[in-house]
Order: C-alpha cells, then structure tokens, then sequence
C-alpha cells in the first residue's frame, strides 16, 4: 500500500466522483480506477460502490477513511517537521480563526508566542467554523478558534468567551442615531439574519435570543452572497447583524452599530483540536489560549 494509493482514495471519497477526482489530481481518470483496485486488493474488501449513476463509500470505506487521513497527516507532519529542523526552526503551528477570535484571541497569543517560542512558525487561516473543524479532522490543522458547541467526533474543544452579536445600518438610516435597539423594534424593518453561502450562527443566536424575550423574529437571509448583502446594508434601510468585533471594523467605514436589548444574543467562541494528538506544543497552545480569554473577559 502506498501513500498515493491513499491521496487518491481520499480525494474520491471528497469528490464522490472519478472523474473530478482525477482532475483534481492531474491524473487519468483510467489510473485512479486502476490504483483504487489494487489499493482495495491490499485492503482486501470494496472500500468504494460504483455505479454508471453513482459513487459512494462503503461501510467499510467511512472507516478506511478516518484512518487513511491520520496516515496522511502524520506524513505531512513528517515532511514539515523535518523542513523546520532543516531550515533552523523549532516547529510550525497552523491554526485557523473567525474574525472575532482573530482580533480578541489570536493577535495578543502571536505575541507571546513571539516572545515565549521564537523559533515558531505560525501559519494562520480565517475560515469559517464547519471548514476549519473538517480540516482539524484531516489533520490539515493543529488549532481551531471556532464557534461553539462543538459536537464532532474525534474533536476535543474548549470554551474560551462568549461575544456579543450587535445590530448595524447605514448612516442614514432611520435608526441611526440610536444606541439600543428592542427586539420587537426589528418586526418593522427588514432585518436580515444571514446572506447566502454564510454560516447560520449569528442567525440563530439572534432568533432564539429574540424568542426567550417574547418575539417570534423571522428568519430572513439575504438572497445574495456577503458582498451582497453588505452592499444592500448601505443602501437600504435593512438591518444587519454581526460580531461586535466586526461591527467596529463596519463602525470604522461609516456604519452605525445598535446594541441589542433586553438582552444581547451572544456567540460562544471554542479552541478545538483533535484529541487524537498528543502534541505538547498544541497542549501549551491551548492553555495560553485559556488564560487570554480570561482576560479579555476581564476587560469586557
């Protein structure tokens, strides 16, 4: 068995689909059937069903997966290690952030980890919380600052603060002169709890938080993408809502933020790491990490 028998395999199990699957590995799609049934004759059972309408895993397949990913971490673990040690440094950290993480959390820990690991490589990525939790499962990551709870198998977490979820508009906007904002006051406008292709967290935060306070807030996405559904923001009388960390970034180009009352919907921001590496680099990570929160939840 080999390590591109491997990459091949996993890259059919992500595609579903020979042909995007070849494409994707700059191979013929002739080749990937060829190396998937000597990788299946070694394995010694059908790790794929495929058909003229369809390509799936088997039962046998899923698990051959988890394992196959591990296997192919480890290896790119390996070549990067030995590239630091070569190159003079100690290791290399990948971590993954949303934006509210990046601002609180992620710019005060480079600093230590400046100061306390100075032969460190950082490699950092601002992904949404489903992508970087797929890609601590792969093993493409070593951390991940997410939103919270996490539920995925294979994936430990813990919970670092919680952060406000505010209310923005436009400058000439009806509210804009106003610094809090009811619940009920959202029904007579066209509040927009999400835009298309984004994640539903703030959505849901903001509609269940409305709802233990007494109002039934429709859930009403934009039907465009963000750049959409920003550009609608500041020319329309919509009502927006996002982090308070980006609502200051949207306070800096003009907009105006509302906090929201009786209470304010709040989104619970995670360190996740996948529990099946026994890092100490991670572990100190992660416990520099809880110590910041407590911080910053101190200053708030």
């Amino acid at each position: 068995m080999e390590l591109r028998q491997l990459e091949i395999f996993r890259a059919i199990a992500e595609e579903l689909h020979f042909g995007r699957a070849a494409q994707r590995l700059f191979l013929a799609q002739a080749s990937v059937s060829q190396q998937l049934q000597r990788l299946e004759a070694h394995v010694g059972v059908r790790l794929v069903d495929r058909s003229s309408r369809s390509v799936r895993l088997t039962p046998a397949g899923k698990v051959f997966l988890v394992e196959a990913e591990r296997v192919l971490s480890a290896a790119d673990r390996a070549v990067d290690r030995a590239r630091q040690v070569a190159a003079g440094r100690s290791g290399a950290l990948r971590i993954a952030t949303n934006y509210p993480a990046s601002r609180l959390l992620l710019l005060p820990l480079l600093e230590d980890l400046r100061a306390q690991e100075p032969g460190l490589t950082t490699m950092l990525r601002e992904m949404s919380s489903p992508d970087q939790l797929r890609a601590l499962r792969r093993g493409d990551l070593d951390l991940a600052l997410v939103y919270g709870p996490v539920a995925v198998p294979g994936v430990a977490s813990s919970h670092l603060l919680d952060v406000p979820v505010v209310a923005v508009v436009r400058p000439g906007h009806p509210l804009a002169e106003r610094d809090r904002l009811r619940f009920d006051e959202l029904l007579g406008y066209h509040a927009m709890t999400g835009y298309e292709g984004g994640s539903r967290v703030i959505e849901d935060a903001v509609v269940a938080t409305a709802a233990v306070h007494g109002t039934r807030l429709p859930r009403s996405p934009s039907t465009t993408d963000l750049s959409g559904y920003l550009l609608e923001l500041e020319t329309s009388d919509a009502i927006g809502f996002c982090s308070l960390p980006r609502a200051e970034q949207n306070r800096a180009n003009g907009m105006r933020v509302l906090r929201l009352v009786p209470a304010e919907p709040v989104l619970p921001i995670h360190v996740a790491w996948n529990e099946s590496a026994d890092e100490p680099l991670v572990n100190r990570v992660v416990a520099q990490l809880v110590r910041l929160a407590e911080t910053v939840r101190e200053v708030a």
